[in-house]
C-alpha cells in the first residue's frame, strides 16, 4: 500500500534457492555478528542489510536466515536484476518500502512483524520485495506526484507474490532436517497462506468471472487503490498464473517502466506491459489480460486452463 502525503515523502505499504543455500546464508550472517547495529549479507543480485534490534524477542540469527531465504526464493526469478542494497528495519505503522532511498542509495523496507512470527516476516518481506522488483519508484509525474491509477494492480500482484512465497517456502521447509528452523515452521507458513486464501472476501461470487467483477469495480479500484479486500480477491485470482510457471514472475520487472506507463488507463497499461516484456515472458501477461476480459492487440493469448489452487 502507498500512503501518499502531497508535497511530502511518499511511502509504499505493505512487508528456488535450495535449503543448502539458505543454510549457507545463515552461516554467513552469523559470522558477521558483532557490535554494529546492522549486518549485511551479499546475495547473488544485491545485498541485504538487517537491523539487529527492534524486532521484539525475535532471535537475530534466525531473522537473518528467514529474510535471506525470502530474498533468495523470490529474487531467483530475476536473474538479470541487481537491487543494490536493501535495508530492512523495524516499522510501527505497517510494512512498507520507502520512496526515499537511504544516504548510500539503499532501498529501505520497514516490517511490522515481531517476536519470531516467521510467517509474518515471510509474508511482509516478499510483498515489499515485489514492489521493488515491479519498479514502484518510477511513477512520479512531472510535478513530483505519484501516479496511482493502476496502483491497485501492483498491490494485487504483490499480495500474490507474498502468498506465492509463503507456499513455496512451506514446501521447501517441510523437507528440511527434523528439528531445524525450517522444519519447525513449515506448517505455520502453509497454514498462514491457507487462512488467507480461504477468507470469504477473496472468493468471487458464484457464477461471476473476474472480468465481470472487474467491470463492476474498476472505477472504485482506480479511485481507491488500497481497498485491501478487493486487492486480495484479485491476488487470489492471479496466483495460479504464477504458480503454474514461477519463471513468469520475471515479467513484473517490466511494469511501471516510467510515469507515463503508470498513468495509462488500465487496458493500455497492460498492453504496454505486454510489449515491454521479452517474448518469453509475454504469455503470463496475455493470460492476465484475458482474465480481466482484455484481448491483446496482436490477437495472441494463451488458452490453456489452469488447475485450481492446491
Amino acid at each position: 500500500m502507498i500512503v501518499r502525503r502531497r508535497q511530502r515523502s511518499a511511502l509504499v505499504r505493505l512487508g528456488r534457492r535450495s535449503r543448502r543455500l539458505a543454510c549457507v546464508l545463515a552461516l554467513i550472517w552469523c559470522a558477521g555478528l558483532g557490535k554494529v547495529h546492522a549486518h549485511e549479507l551479499t546475495l547473488t543480485h544485491g545485498a541485504l542489510r538487517v537491523a539487529t534490534a527492534g524486532w521484539g524477542n525475535t532471535p537475530a540469527a534466525e531473522l537473518k536466515l528467514v529474510l535471506a531465504a525470502v530474498a533468495a526464493e523470490f529474487g531467483r526469478h530475476f536473474p538479470g536484476r541487481d537491487l543494490g542494497t536493501v535495508n530492512v528495519v523495524p516499522g510501527e505503522i505497517g510494512p512498507m518500502v520507502l520512496y526515499e532511498r537511504a544516504a548510500d542509495g539503499a532501498y529501505v523496507v520497514k516490517l511490522s512483524a515481531r517476536d519470531g512470527r516467521w510467517f509474518q516476516f515471510v509474508y511482509q518481506f516478499a510483498h515489499e520485495l515485489c514492489h521493488i522488483y515491479s519498479n514502484f519508484d518510477r511513477k512520479r509525474s512531472a510535478d513530483g506526484q505519484i501516479e496511482t491509477a493502476n496502483q491497485w494492480f501492483e498491490e494485487s500482484i504483490c499480495e500474490a507474490a507474498a502468498l506465492y512465497t509463503l507456499r513455496s517456502l512451506a514446501r521447501q521447509w517441510s523437507a528440511a532436517e527434523a528439528g531445524s528452523l525450517q522444519a519447525r515452521h513449515a506448517a505455520d507458513l502453509r497454514a498462514y497462506a491457507d487462512y488467507f486464501l480461504g477468507e470469504s472476501h477473496r472468493q468471487l461470487p458464484p457464477g461471476v468471472s473476474l472480468a465481470d467483477w472487474f467491470r463492476a469495480h474498476h472505477a472504485d479500484l482506480a479511485s481507491n487503490p488500497y481497498h485491501r479486500q478487493r486487492n486480495e480477491l484479485v491476488a487470489k485470482a492471479l496466483l495460479p498464473y504464477f504458480e503454474q510457471n514461477p519463471d513468469s514472475w520475471e515479467a513484473i520487472a517490466f511494469l511501471n517502466t516510467d510515469s507515463a506507463h503508470a498513468a495509462m488507463v488500465f487496458e493500455a497499461y497492460l498492453e504496454h506491459w505486454l510489449q515491454a516484456c521479452p517474448v518469453e515472458r509475454r504469455e503470463v501477461v496475455e493470460r492476465v489480460m484475458q482474465v480481466f476480459g482484455i484481448r491483446p492487440e496482436d490477437g495472441g493469448g494463451a488458452q490453456q486452463s489452469l488447475d485450481p489452487l492446491g
